[in-house]
This record gives structure tokens, sequence and C-alpha cells, in this order.
């Protein structure tokens, strides 16, 4: 079995969201599982790129070169509906009578492709969700009769020190709105410590944390390295994902498809405590682990309040692998 998967950007560089990690993680363990897989990179329709090496950038590929890794693969698996690559796919797909695939990630760009909408769904045989909430919010009218949620996994962490002081909680993820940071700092109880490690992509939301965090033991880290992840979970007491869906006069549809912090916490045996809102919500339901409603500051305050008191909820490492998403990958393919 050969697999083709075809994505917008991987892990690498300045380009380290969830989506970018889970082509190249989940290629991985399908490689050590004996799989093949060749992941092709569709930055616009111009630009072809190819990742041989998953620990190494990806290299300029001409548009022949993606003909030929389309036509020489038995499953071409897409990641991400709204890409130049997905409309590549797709009639490449269909010229060459290759079976298509979907998993989507959130995000993307404006593509010719995306003036069809959902009457694109009924060109894939199959797909693979992140979560339930992604399927809903895909093909709510369910088009792609072949699926199944995948979900994801977090074991991809390095092994590390714990840092030199720890902490009660610990943020992590880009410094923007919707991940809402905000939210912790608001909502940190009195006497508790705040770690928040990740870049402040947005200047002005940057400076309104910076002023919140005002008189509170709240420590900012702009490195997010997977060294320093890996540290950080051995230093605070829980991880806290507090995303929203609304900030000032902004709102965010799709918060988060799935969680990939959230994954690596429970994948390194830390609790968490979470926005119920999306995949995530849904993810951390099924691991036994704290909801909040959403961008409710109350709520989070009680929430961190008594979790900083009382008993920490198990949390069981080993269903969140990559391994494990592989495996449900292969079981998808083969039903085709």
């Amino acid at each position: 079995m050969r697999i083709l998967f075809v994505t917008l950007e991987v892990f690498g560089g300045a380009k380290k969201g969830g989506g970018e990690r889970y082509v190249t993680e989940l290629a991985r363990a399908m490689r050590a599982r004996g799989v093949s897989v060749d992941v092709a990179v569709v930055r616009s329709m111009r630009e072809f790129a190819e990742l041989r090496d998953l620990d190494a950038p990806a290299q300029p590929m001409s548009p022949l070169r993606f003909f030929d890794l389309v036509r020489q693969c038995d499953i071409v698996h897409v990641h991400q509906l709204n890409t130049p690559g997905f409309d590549y796919a797709v009639l490449l797909a269909k010229l060459l009578r290759k079976t298509l695939v979907l998993t989507d990630h959130g995000g993307g760009a404006l593509t010719p492709g995306r003036a069809l909408g959902r009457l694109r769904l009924r060109l894939i045989n199959a797909a693979g969700y992140v979560s339930a909430w992604s399927r809903q919010d895909i093909d709510p009218k369910g088009l792609i009769k072949q699926n199944m949620v995948i979900l994801g996994g977090g074991d991809h962490l390095p092994d590390a020190e714990p840092l030199e002081q720890s902490y009660d909680f610990g943020f992590i993820g880009r410094l923007v709105p919707h991940k809402g940071a905000h939210i912790a700092i608001e909502a940190l109880p009195t006497g508790r410590r705040l770690i928040l490690a990740g870049q402040p992509r947005d200047q002005v939301y940057f400076a309104s944390l910076k002023q919140l965090a005002q008189n509170k033991d709240v420590t900012f880290v702009s490195d997010a390295a997977d060294e320093i992840v890996a540290s950080l979970h051995k230093s605070i007491g829980f991880l806290v994902v507090p995303s929203v869906e609304h900030y000032q006069d902004r709102d965010f549809s799709r918060p988060e498809l799935l969680g990939l912090v959230a994954l690596e916490a429970l994948a390194a045996g830390t609790p968490v405590i979470g926005s119920d809102v999306g995949g995530l919500g849904e993810l951390l339901k099924m691991a036994g682990q704290i909801t909040v409603q959403p961008g409710n500051v109350t709520q989070w305050h009680q929430a961190l309040s008594r979790a900083s008191s009382g008993p920490s909820p198990s949390v069981s490492s080993s269903a969140f692998t990559w391994d494990a998403v592989a495996a449900k990958c292969i079981d998808l393919y083969r039903s085709l």
C-alpha cells in the first residue's frame, strides 16, 4: 500500500501549528508500521514541494513530480479541505482513478474549488475526521458515506528535565485572542502560579495580556520549542486550554477542531482543564478531564480553584498515540 499525503504546509521553522504537526507525525507513524508514505506540500496553485526527510525542510518539486506521486500511489490522503492541494488532488485522483481521502484541520486558503462549496464532498471517497465535531462541521448532511474518527496523537515530545520552578497551571500555544490566554490570567486564583509559553502573534493582544498579569504570579515564555514544552509538562499541575468563541467584536466559529496541546499533555500524563468547545471539549470528556464553559471567567476561576486544592483527574497516556491514529487510518484505507 502506497499513500500520498497532500498538505498546505508541514511542521518546521515558523510553521508550528497543529495541522502542520499532524501530517508530519502521522507520516512518521505510518512509515513505522511499514506503510509507504510520500508527502507533497502544495503551498499555492504554482508552488510545490516534497517532504522526503520528516526531520528536514520540504524541498521544491515540479508539477510533473507531483503528478508522478499521484500516479504512483494507491490512495491520495488530503489534509485540509480549503487548499490548492485539495483542488489538484481531486482533479488528478479522478483523472488517474485514485481513491481520495480527506482529513481537515481547519484554516486553509482561497482557492477556485471553494466556489463549489460542499458539492466538493461528493468527489471524496472517505474521510478520517479528527473529531466527531469536525465531521459535523465539514459534512453535516453526511455526503461522505465512508468515514471514521481517527483523533490525533501527542506522544512526539522529547524527554526533558523539569523547569527550575514549578507552576500550578500552564498555557501552551500562540498568544492570539481565540486561544484564550486572557481567560487563564483573569481566572487565576490568588496565590497560584501560571506560566504561558507561546509566541506573541498579536502585539496589541500581547500588551493586554501583560496588563492583565500585573500583580499576579504570571510568567511569559516566548519559546515554545518541543524541549521547552516537554520540560513544562513536568513542571505544571495542569495544562489550561481556555479557547474562546468570542473576543471583543470578533467571533471564532471554529476555535478548536481537536487541540494538539491537549493531546501532548494527555500523552505526557498532565491533567487538562479546557473549554467545552468544538473537538477540544469532545476530546477532554473522552479522556475524563475537566471542561469549562468557554469565555466564562467566573466558571474558569471556580474550576482552577477546585483543581488546585483537590485531587487531579487520572490520565491514560497510552490512548493518545500517533501509532493508534496510524492504525485507524490503515483500517480506513483497507475498507475502501
